[in-house]
């Protein structure tokens, strides 16, 4: 589960074949919802055996690893580490 206040919204996160990245967005009471991405890079630290290029496996590897990926975000929001437009890019490192 995400850092208190923070929840992942209830639209379903999509896969960006272009940029191979997991798209989401973190929401919390009173405030817009934010723009979170975790790349490709990031699944594969989670499953490093895996073959991301299937989709399903791709969504799999996400949900399996959701609360964790949830929780850096937070993290990264808390801390005051957001992009300059206000999103949240969680990559290798942040796991």
């Amino acid at each position: 589960m995400a850092e208190p206040g923070w929840h992942l919204d209830a639209d379903s996160p999509s896969w960006s074949d272009e940029t191979e990245t997991f798209s989401f967005f973190l929401r919390k009471a009173g405030r817009e919802r934010i723009l979170c991405t975790v790349t490709g890079g990031a699944l594969l630290k989670a499953a490093p055996l895996s073959d991301l290029s299937e989709p399903g496996l791709r969504r799999r590897v996400f949900d399996a690893h959701r609360q964790l990926i949830e929780l850096r975000a937070a993290e990264k929001l808390n801390a005051g580490r957001s992009n300059p437009d206000g999103s949240v890019l969680l990559d290798a490192d942040d796991f």
